[in-house]
């Protein structure tokens, strides 16, 4: 981990009880830290890329926290604009600071990221093109954002559902995966060919792992938890452009009816969750475990198969799902 992770610099930050009082401010909750909390999925496609690009023991440290903590910042603000009650198990930070210090701490976390990314390479030429590449992605993350916040699922038809999926996957959690296998490769030095190959498998991953987190939520929802946030705020999400695939536009329609009429009865949202599951698991999981196939095999065509892939395709197993066979395959 990054010395000094939360940047207090000059000489008026340094004594103890400033640096205490700062912190107390910004009241990060203590799994925001990069290498504390999360799956650390972001941090590991880094590492493996950086492996893959030809790096010599591990990336740097800061390249690794500043993607970890834009990230983190990310899902500070999401929380907020989603009015999420809890992240990871634990109230969201803007329902234990307000939202108005969450805001704070979350844009704080996106220009930290910066300053230590700006910092992560001793090559001027090489910091710029990284800084340029984390404000570029940033951007992009919020315009898939904004796109997230303005789409309804039950205002929308099944194809425009499926094409809003893909959109809104691709530039929220793709491009921000993109960045972390980016930023591997080019603290490797990784030549233009492999960096562009490597960005474009990370957005492949990126778009699979939204996939199992839409799945997720809705089993974990089934499981007992509370967090029903993408029903709650009627979320465009991979279950329903599956189901938008599977079902005849009338059940489609007649679903999205449920959903408008569930309103804020939280468990009135797991029937729904169930139905949509039942329908779109054996869609999903072929969905998930094809495109991660193809994820790796453009990988390896796009670099001439001059460099082996295991350290990357290693990755894909942590988002496989299984396809359970139906009645009739299992009485069979």
């Amino acid at each position: 981990m990054t010395h000094n992770l939360l940047g207090f610099a000059g000489a008026t930050h340094q004594t103890t009880r400033t640096r205490h009082g700062w912190s107390r401010a910004l009241q990060l909750a203590p799994d925001l830290y990069p290498g504390v909390g999360g799956k650390r999925f972001r941090a590991t496609l880094l590492e493996r890329a950086y492996e893959f690009a030809g790096g010599r023991r591990t990336a740097p440290a800061p390249i690794v926290d500043a993607v970890e903590l834009l990230h983190a910042g990310s899902l500070v603000i999401d929380d907020f604009e989603d009015d999420s009650l809890t992240r990871r198990g634990q109230p969201a930070l803007h329902q234990v600071i307000g939202p108005a210090r969450a805001v704070n701490a979350g844009n704080w976390m996106y220009f930290r990221a910066l300053e230590l990314a700006a910092a992560a390479l001793d090559d001027p030429a090489r910091s710029v093109a990284l800084v340029g590449r984390f404000i570029a992605v940033a951007r992009q993350c919020h315009e898939g954002q904004a796109i997230d916040l303005a789409i309804r699922i039950d205002e929308v038809t099944p194809r425009q559902a499926q094409v809003a999926a893909l959109t809104i996957s691709r530039w929220k959690t793709g491009r921000l995966a993109s960045l972390a296998a980016w930023c591997g490769a080019k603290a490797a030095a990784g030549d233009p060919q492999t960096l562009q190959a490597v960005a474009a498998f990370g957005c492949r991953l990126g778009i699979c792992l939204q996939m199992k987190n839409d799945l997720d939520e809705l089993s974990e929802l089934l499981a007992g938890s509370d967090r029903c946030d993408d029903l709650r705020n009627r979320r465009v999400t991979w279950p329903w452009a599956w189901a938008a695939s599977e079902l005849s536009a009338r059940q489609f329609a007649a679903w999205q009816g449920r959903l408008r009429q569930s309103e804020e009865q939280r468990a009135t949202f797991r029937p729904l969750a169930k139905d949509l599951l039942d329908a779109t698991h054996r869609r999903a999981a072929s969905a998930i475990n094809t495109r991660l196939d193809q994820a790796i095999e453009r990988l390896t065509a796009a670099t001439g198969g001059a460099r082996e892939a295991g350290p990357l395709a290693a990755i894909c197993d942590a988002l496989r799902i299984a396809i359970e066979p139906t009645k009739a395959e299992a009485l069979a």
